[in-house]
Order: C-alpha cells, then structure tokens, then sequence
C-alpha cells in the first residue's frame, strides 16, 4: 500500500449515489483507508459499508445530524495514518492526489494542501488569504506566484478548498469546531490556524477534484436553512470578536456564503466600512426570509385548528 500511510476520509448525511461514485473513484493502491463518518440514516448505505473495496473502509456511525465538525473530528479521533485527505461525498478523488502529499513531504511547514474542483467543466477554488481591518474580518486574494514543489505547481493561501490533504500532526494540534452543525466550518477551521498555529497551507492547481454538488431535498433543506446559517454566522463572530465578514475577492470562483462584493472600478475596492454595512444589509434579508420561512410551514397548523 501507500507509503507513508495515507487515509482518506468523508462526512456523510445522505447523498447515497453520490458517495458510492467517490467510493468508485478511490485510486487503487493509493490509500490504505477510507474513514466514512455517517450522520444519516446509516442504513440506507448498508449495501456500501458490506461491500468489498480495495482499501479498508472503516464505518463511524455517528448520531443523526451531528454535523460536520463532530464527524470529521471523529475521523481524526480514529486516525492512524500520518495523512489524511479529506473531502466531502460529491467528490470524486482523481488519479494524481498522490501529488499532494509528496508536497506535503517536501514542505514540512504546510499543514494541508488542496487541489482544486472541477465543477461542470469550471475549475473552483476559493482560495485566499485572511485579513483583519478592525473589527472585520477581510478575506481576499492578492496577486500571487506559484512555486514548482515535487515538480507541480504550489501556490499559498490562508483559506483553501475542502479538498485537502492534512498532516496529521496538523490536525491534531487544531481540527474543527464542534458547534458548527451547517456553515462557517470550514472557515473557523483556517481562521483558528491563521491566529494560533505556525501551520501554512496552500493548494496545487494541478490536481483537479471532480465536484458534483446538489442533492435531494432533504440535503437542500439542511445545507440551505438560513436559520442555521445565521446562528453559525453569529457564533463565529462572537468566538473571533469580529462585527462582521467582508470578502472583496477569491481566486477561481465565487460560490461562498459571503459572495464577494464588486468592485467600484477596476482599481478601487469597496471601502471596507462600505462593505461591512452591506453584509449588515444581506444578514438582515436572511433574517427576514428565515422568519418568513417559519411563519410559512406554521400556517398549514394554523388552518387545521
């Protein structure tokens, strides 16, 4: 098998389909383990769990909606590789993840590096670099250079896509949150290295993950309830101390729960304060439309009485 040791694991709600074509997708020889943290109905994917794969898969059955951060710290709690790549159940891992960790082992200060997502035929990333302007929290993305690291491309950013090969000893010094149930995870993860690890990441443009997101409508429900989404948005700011969250720019797509802002012209950014009441203006819509969506499912009750 792989050497060093190297693990891949994911989180699982219900997207069944979505994670037998992971599964299917797992290159041979490449990793010892899959670790499948399962929040779900575990038993809808029974027919996975006893099926016969060319790496061992080691089922963590966890409580029902537990969340992203217990499942993934479970994963680490079980970890005895020295790596692990981490992804979520609509990826598929392409031949040459390999790469990253012959990064890894070339760069001993970088904690995690990420490859990047194919999204119909779109290449996603992003990635950025994380700033503080006061009390807010600025994420953007200057002009930057890639460095050739075991021969593929390398490029350093504070915040990378959740396609990421870890050192263990990285996450064992700082993992996920376990408050978060849907949003802001995965920036409170690079957010609590920025401040208080020594640990670097960044991400090679030259391994490209296969993404295929969506799912039914129970997932839809679950990863879009604006009532989890603000309440994970409050916490974070609490916890960091910031008044809020700006993001001016990403590198490769903007696909984030903090779109980022335009541009006034092509070379003035929005002033921060500006884009700081902006975003107070965006959470206010959310607040209304998650109340709007409550006051929605109660009427059916209501006409019945």
């Amino acid at each position: 098998m792989s050497d060093p040791a190297v693990a891949l694991g994911v989180k699982v709600f219900n997207r069944t389909e979505k994670l037998e074509a992971l599964l299917e997708s797992v290159p041979a020889d490449e990793y010892d383990v899959v670790y499948v943290a399962d929040d779900g109905r575990t038993e809808e994917r029974t027919h996975l769990y006893e099926r016969a794969w060319p790496f061992d898969l080691e089922l963590i059955d966890l409580p029902y909606d537990a969340g992203l951060g217990p499942g993934r710290n479970a994963i680490v709690d079980a970890l005895s590789e020295e790596y692990l790549t981490i992804v979520d159940s609509d990826h598929e891992v392409p031949t040459n993840a390999a790469m990253l960790v012959r990064q890894l082992e070339a760069r001993p200060d970088f904690g995690g590096i990420s490859g990047l997502l194919l999204e119909h035929g779109r290449i996603q990333g992003l990635c950025h670099d994380l700033f503080e302007e006061g009390d807010v929290l600025v994420r953007d993305t200057g002009s930057k250079t890639a460095e050739t690291v075991a021969g593929y491309p390398l490029v350093a950013f504070d915040f990378v896509p959740n396609v990421v090969t870890f050192r263990r000893a990285c996450l064992e010094e700082r993992a996920w949150d376990e408050n978060y149930v849907i949003g802001r995870e995965h920036l409170d993860f690079f957010v609590g290295h920025w401040r208080g690890t020594d640990w670097r990441f960044g991400t090679c443009p030259a391994v490209l993950f296969p993404h295929h997101p969506g799912g039914g409508s129970e997932y839809d429900s679950n990863r879009l309830d604006r009532t989890k989404l603000l309440a994970s948005k409050s916490y974070f700011r609490e916890k960091w101390g910031y008044d809020q969250i700006v993001a001016r720019e990403f590198w490769l797509g903007n696909q984030s729960i903090d779109r980022p802002l335009a541009v006034l012209d092509g070379s003035v950014p929005v002033p921060t304060w500006v884009g700081a009441k902006v975003m107070d203006l965006r959470d206010v819509r959310m607040r209304i439309e998650a109340a709007t969506a409550s006051a929605s499912e109660l009427l059916p009750e209501v006409a019945q009485r």
